[in-house]
């Protein structure tokens, strides 16, 4: 597996990890208060910094462990990736639109924001897991 392969992985587990904690928080608040008092900006902005410094520090072991591999892509990883973001994109399109379909029933602005985060993260683990999955096929 390549190092941009395995960058990839780690991504995808990282952002599946951290974000996955935040929505187990954010539906149980939901669930107890009603949305109209429920201060989610705050630990969504908290909820970027373990997923950066937890990046960093994968991205360091990766290269400790490869360091020859280190920052290396080829041209098939670059159609991958484009592959990986194509992919992305439609999922982040749908979510978009499903949020374009909350504001127009003007559902509260939680559940706007919570469905455009939903959209960025389920895209970019869309990305990642497509990446992997293409990079360990072969294709």
């Amino acid at each position: 597996m390549s190092f941009q392969a395995k960058s990839n992985l780690a991504m995808f587990v990282i952002i599946a990890l951290v974000y996955g904690l935040y929505f187990a928080v954010i539906l149980s608040w939901a669930q107890s208060t009603p949305v109209e008092d429920i201060a989610y900006q705050p630990l969504l902005v908290l909820t970027v910094v373990p997923v950066v410094v937890l990046a960093i520090i994968a991205h360091i072991l990766l290269a400790i462990v490869r360091p020859s591999e280190a920052g290396q892509t080829d041209e098939r990883d670059r159609l991958i990736d484009l592959r990986g973001e194509s992919i992305g994109g439609v999922v982040l399109a749908v979510f978009v639109f499903g949020a374009i379909l909350l504001a127009m029933v003007e559902a509260h602005q939680f559940w706007l924001a919570q469905a455009l985060v939903a959209g960025i993260v389920v895209a970019q683990l869309a990305k990642e897991g497509v990446t992997v999955f293409f990079s360990v096929r072969g294709s």
